[in-house]
């Protein structure tokens, strides 16, 4: 019989190790995770902002090909009327529109006069264009320059954001691994704790007697195993389970807190167990606990009616 209820334990504490741990990681971890949740975060809103400068860039770079596209135009153009102009002076330096046949060929002096003027209208007007165009070209070079100048500043600030960018993720994986290794390491423990072995009494419950474990049989670190070194807790199981397994071994049980009482709770998927240290006047109680604030961490607080998912209390043998 000693040999089948010790097998059976031990099935039992396999098939704990088996279920995710649902209880708060300690303290440090927690910092790790809080930090690394805003480094995430960071993370977000940096390549949010490296996105938003990369489509600056990909739209100034294409406002600067434009500019540089017309400002070629600007430049053929001009030249094209360079051209034209000098061919325009050196013809009429070497056939002046106003030469002595033109003179002598003119019937009256206000044909000569119209002759010298549309001479002149058309050197004005090749002069105006000529200068129109550098003007032109000018004021689409100093727009282009302008526009460039942008781009490069959006470069700039687009790469600072590209180096924030992977600064923050360099740090983001640092803090992961930091927490992952403070996982494991938790878990680890948790793992030995859970595993260490019980030492088995005869116990008589409800006139039966039977084998079940002695002195603090719970897993190190959890609720159950303080508050079992807080008081004798002759049953097992998980923390939800205290409340149904106390009744068997003649524990009494009420929804009023009490000094010394285990307040059972609905706080995990396992439930939580903790230790009544006070009652107040108000209705309200303080216990202390563990893991709650963290594996193997011991805290306290003070709990007012309708705070919590309470189950109720255990006293002491009826």
């Amino acid at each position: 019989m000693k040999q089948t209820c010790a097998t059976l334990f031990f099935a039992l504490l396999l098939s704990v190790l088996a279920v995710p741990v649902t209880a708060p990681t300690p303290a440090a971890a927690v910092d790790a995770e809080q930090e690394l949740a805003r480094l995430d975060m960071q993370l977000t809103q940096d390549q949010a902002k490296l996105d938003g400068l990369n489509n600056q860039v990909e739209q100034a770079a294409g406002v600067v090909d434009a500019l540089n596209r017309k400002l070629a135009e600007d430049q053929k153009r001009e030249a094209v009327l360079d051209k034209q102009v000098s061919a325009l002076a050196r013809n009429q330096y070497e056939r002046p529109a106003i030469s002595i046949s033109t003179l002598l060929e003119a019937p009256t002096l206000q044909e000569l006069i119209s002759n010298f003027a549309q001479a002149r209208l058309i050197s004005l007007r090749q002069q105006a264009v000529q200068k129109e165009a550098k003007q032109l070209r000018r004021q689409d070079q100093q727009v282009r320059d302008q526009q460039a100048a942008k781009l490069n500043e959006v470069k700039s600030a687009k790469d600072q954001a590209a180096s924030v960018v992977a600064h923050t993720l360099a740090v983001r994986n640092q803090v992961n691994d930091q927490v992952l290794a403070a996982k494991a390491s938790s878990v680890a423990q948790q793992a030995q704790a859970t595993q260490a072995a019980a030492v088995f009494v005869s116990r008589p419950v409800g006139g039966v007697t039977i084998e079940a474990p002695g002195g603090n049989h719970f897993a190190y670190g959890y609720c159950t195993w303080y508050v079992a070194n807080r008081r004798n807790i002759p049953w097992f199981g998980n923390a939800i389970e205290w409340w149904p397994n106390a009744r068997p071994y003649g524990y009494a049980e009420g929804g009023s807190p009490a000094v010394g009482a285990v307040m059972v709770t609905r706080e995990s998927p396992i439930g939580h167990v903790a230790y009544v240290e006070s009652v107040g006047g108000d209705g309200s109680w303080t216990v202390s606990e563990m893991n709650y604030a963290g594996w193997n961490m011991v805290s306290r607080r003070t709990i007012h009616p309708g705070q919590i998912p309470l189950v109720g209390f255990i006293y002491g043998k009826a």
